[in-house]
């Protein structure tokens, strides 16, 4: 059977709603011949007969046409809405985007500023999230099981990547509460020439190094690191171990680790810039809409700048 096509669908059930073929070729716009050829056509397709011709423009359905009314009214039903959602998400109404983040405590002011912003825009669009180091979130955006990731910013961004830094958070000093340091309310750098640090593992968030390397350097040491572990929650937990200090972000402040205390540097703390990163080729309207809506927070070049 060959397919029937949606225009014979729509032609029948409005003959069946006025069952007159005059009234129902005039609000079609089409002749009253057309419309007997064409419902004649869709009673070939389906090899029954739809109606029964009462004079010349009347009509009554016969019991396979009364069955037939029901389902085609239900496909210009579905037809119609099948239509509404493919122009709802052509516009970037509707959908579905994956956004990788680090940490879970950091994500919490994101959440609120961007996803939960975001999603009061844009109610129809549905956000998944996905913890991940630096790294992954790189090769998962590459490999198109993300769309988007929060990640420190990189000296440049991968073949295939775009991006741009959307905050940045200062870094401050983790420590043992019982540490002599602890008792002061700010730290210089050159008062831990003699610590050992605690910090990520190069391939999850090669971002920390730097910020170690800039306290080294106002201190005038070469920081010793004796512990590397997979996320911010074990660097504290380290901490929280005696096994070292660490250089955290501000975010973490608020994060109730037993036995660690967090304490501001006496100089200009080096700054953490955060970027939003997609693919370069990007073109489903639900991802350009974060991609707009993102754009609205980027920094400048200058605020993104480290100190």
């Amino acid at each position: 059977m060959a397919e029937i096509e949606t225009r014979l669908f729509r032609y029948f059930v409005a003959l069946a709603e006025t069952k007159h073929f005059g009234r129902t070729a005039l609000s079609l716009g089409i002749s009253t011949p057309t419309l007997s050829n064409q419902i004649k056509k869709l009673e070939t397709q389906l090899h029954a007969r739809l109606v029964t011709r009462k004079g010349n423009t009347d009509i009554e359905l016969t019991d396979v046409g009364v069955r037939f009314f029901e389902r085609a009214r239900t496909v210009l039903r579905e037809a119609a809405e099948a239509e509404a959602i493919a122009r709802q998400a052509a516009r970037g109404e509707i959908g579905r985007i994956a956004i990788g983040f680090q940490t879970v405590i950091p994500l919490f002011g994101l959440i609120d500023k961007f996803v939960r912003g975001f999603q009061k825009l844009h109610p129809g669009i549905e956000v998944n999230l996905k913890q991940a180091p630096t790294m992954s979130q790189i090769t998962s955006v590459l490999q198109r099981d993300l769309d988007f990731g929060f990640v420190r910013k990189p000296n440049r961004y991968p073949h295939s990547l775009r991006g741009f830094v959307v905050c940045r958070r200062a870094m401050m000093l983790a420590l043992h509460c019982e540490h002599p340091l602890a008792r002061l309310e700010r730290i210089h750098p050159s008062q831990l020439k003699t610590e050992s640090f605690v910090n990520y593992s190069p391939e999850l968030d090669v971002g920390f190094w730097k910020h170690i390397d800039v306290i080294g350097e106002a201190g005038g040491f070469t920081p010793k690191i004796t512990a590397r572990v997979k996320d911010a929650i074990t660097v504290l937990a380290c901490v929280s171990a005696g096994h070292g200090v660490a250089v955290v972000s501000e975010a973490f402040k608020n994060v109730n680790m037993p036995n660690v205390v967090y304490r501001d540097f006496a100089i200009k703390p080096p700054m953490a810039p955060n970027s939003l990163i997609y693919r370069s080729d990007e073109s489903s309207p639900a991802a350009l809409a974060f991609i707009k809506f993102m754009r609205r927070h980027a920094l400048t070049e200058k605020q993104s700048e480290s100190d």
